[in-house]
């Protein structure tokens, strides 16, 4: 079959599970493109979400994202030929609210992860995971709702109470820690050390192990370049939001972010 889409747009990708993933949504852009039909993609992280945008931004195809959260980092794309015959497509994303049974058990963020993919499902199929006032609220496409209804009864050794999320959102504010750090370049291993306030040698090590990921997307190079608007994130520290960059008088870079700790209580 002749592609509609310039396939060497997927030379951006040098992972090759990364590079089948955006093959993956090249082919969903042009079912939406032949077919003249509402098409919805799985769940994106923010780094291959900002590359199907140019995408879709260059084949001029009407597109929404929705995340079920309204500043969602993980979300899925509907195309479709026209705006139109995207407003009035259904959500397509439940919001689930996740309680432990036990008042004096908190849940955590890896647990919920866990225990979601302990059921069997792929992580294309889950959206962001946030503290609400009470519990857990998860962000799940609309195929697996019932399913999880039925069978997802424990976290981790936590049983807990899954429901449907009614009426208005209530998510527990993190607002984070705003700091400027003043690093001399703009490697991610600089910026992530100063940010995390460790030795740039432990972030290394942490690449090394596979734990730091830039807008989702796990790295392998520690000297790799970061920009404004990045994420940067580590498995078990928190994560990073980078604002602003400008020189110093000193002729080193100074960054304002935003540091979101790993969240227990």
């Amino acid at each position: 079959m002749k592609h509609r889409i310039d396939r060497h747009v997927l030379s951006f990708w040098q992972d090759k599970e990364m590079r089948l993933e955006a093959a993956h949504l090249l082919d969903l852009t042009e079912e939406a493109m032949r077919k003249q039909l509402a098409v919805r993609t799985p769940f994106l992280g923010l780094g291959l979400a900002q590359w199907f945008e140019r995408v879709l931004q260059k084949e001029s195809l009407s597109y929404q994202a929705r995340g079920g959260f309204p500043d969602a980092e993980r979300v899925c794309y509907f195309l479709g030929q026209n705006t139109e015959s995207l407003e009035y497509l259904p959500e397509g994303i439940t919001l689930l609210a996740v309680v432990s049974t036990d008042p004096h058990v908190n849940l955590e963020h890896r647990q919920i992860l866990g225990s979601l993919m302990g059921l069997g499902l792929k992580r294309e199929l889950v959206g962001d995971i946030r503290p609400g006032v009470q519990g857990m609220i998860v962000a799940v496409v609309d195929e697996i709702t019932d399913y999880l209804l039925l069978e997802w009864c424990k976290a981790g050794r936590v049983n807990i109470r899954v429901e449907r999320v009614q009426g208005d959102l209530m998510l527990r504010e993190d607002p984070g820690e705003e700091r400027r750090i003043t690093v001399s370049s703009s490697r991610i291993d600089a910026i992530a050390a100063a940010g995390f306030n460790v030795a740039r040698g432990v972030v290394q090590e942490w690449v090394r192990q596979g734990k730091i990921k830039r807008n989702d997307l796990i790295i392998s190079k520690p000297d790799l370049e970061v920009k404004s608007g990045d994420i940067i994130s580590c498995r078990g520290q928190g994560r990073l939001r980078l604002c602003e960059a400008g020189e110093t008088r000193k002729g080193r870079i100074g960054w304002s972010i935003i540091l979101y700790r790993i969240q227990k209580r």
